[in-house]
């Protein structure tokens, strides 16, 4: 399945309330995706990356998401970055199991169960996801697809 079209829904479908915390949310490099494909249910997957978006919408007061895609020998790498509030290291681990909200997110709505759901979905289609953040800076979700 082409990565492209599902990724354009994904940012249209989240640009109105990026846009009204006055975020802007992109797709890099748009043109060099054209042709790129990985193997994926498009439903689930778009349910699994739009947790990620909602997520990063969520958590970040200013600045920008930037949705990248990484082709690999055997994955495809499709990266949600944002210029949030960040994830300390010590909770890297914990953020995708079911039901995990940090202390620093209570105030926020949610019930800690969007990126315990969406790691299970990927890892249905074979792939995997990962997390590299800093407080005060921002986070990256990786979502690996199998080619």
């Amino acid at each position: 399945t082409f990565i492209l079209p599902m990724l354009e829904d994904l940012v249209s479908q989240y640009a109105t309330p990026a846009n009204e915390k006055g975020l802007s949310i992109s797709i890099k490099d748009v043109e060099s995706l054209q042709n790129l494909f990985a193997v994926f249910d498009e439903k689930w997957t778009a349910e699994a990356l739009g947790n990620l978006i909602d997520n990063a919408v969520k958590y970040t007061e200013q600045g920008n998401i930037t949705i990248s895609v990484i082709p690999y020998e055997m994955f495809l790498c499709i990266r949600v970055a944002d210029t949030g509030i960040g994830i300390p290291e010590q909770e890297h681990a914990k953020v995708f199991s079911r039901f995990y909200r940090s202390e620093s997110v209570h105030d926020k709505p949610g019930v800690g169960i969007g990126l315990f759901l969406a790691r299970e979905i990927i890892a249905l289609e074979n792939g995997y996801m990962k997390v590299s953040s800093r407080p005060g800076k921002g986070s990256v979700f990786s979502t690996y697809l199998p080619l």
